[in-house]
């Protein structure tokens, strides 16, 4: 089956046929190895993870002056996958990650766990799987929210969390 952006007689320029080698391949892929304290109360922008292990990034969209962002450097589908990951706590019972698109909780973006005890192991918020279309200069985030009642620590090792995005195709 042709890509849909193909037309009958457009002609197969080298911008075209990496776009369509691109579709489906993991553009970027972030990791947090280290805590980060993360306020008790409902999610903000300024706690969103700062990105400190990137694994890899095809098109430069992070940067080191704006850890917290994956910055869009090509206008088309993406599909953003990541995960937030606590440490274990006694205090509260709700543990959430929330996708920010360009500073604002993105429509369809919050995930949230509720539970009893969470006192003995470190609990892991599966982000949402979002397919978004952004334009270059878009940015996303990924922000924790927890109600421990006091700071809690975002996991490490195994548990860490993590930040990818996939290129789907042109718009």
């Amino acid at each position: 089956m042709p890509f849909d952006f193909w037309q009958p007689g457009m002609v197969q320029t080298e911008a075209r046929l990496n776009l369509a080698a691109m579709t489906g391949a993991v553009v970027f892929l972030a990791n947090r190895g280290t805590g980060q304290t993360i306020p008790s109360g409902g999610d903000s922008g300024s706690n969103a993870l700062q990105w400190d292990e990137i694994t890899t990034d095809l098109l430069g969209g992070w940067s080191a002056s704006t850890p917290t962002r994956w910055t869009c450097p090509l206008a088309g589908w993406w599909k953003l996958e990541g995960a937030v990951a606590f440490n274990a706590s006694a205090g509260g019972n709700t543990r959430e990650c929330v996708w920010y698109i360009n500073g604002g909780g993105a429509s369809m973006g919050r995930a949230r766990t509720f539970g009893g005890t969470m006192a003995s192991v470190p609990v892991t918020v599966e982000a949402r799987t979002l397919h978004r279309r952004l334009d270059v200069g878009e940015y996303v985030e990924l922000v924790p929210a927890h109600n421990a009642g006091a700071n809690l620590d975002t996991a490490t090792g195994t548990y860490r969390p993590f930040l990818s995005a996939s290129y789907g195709g042109p718009l």
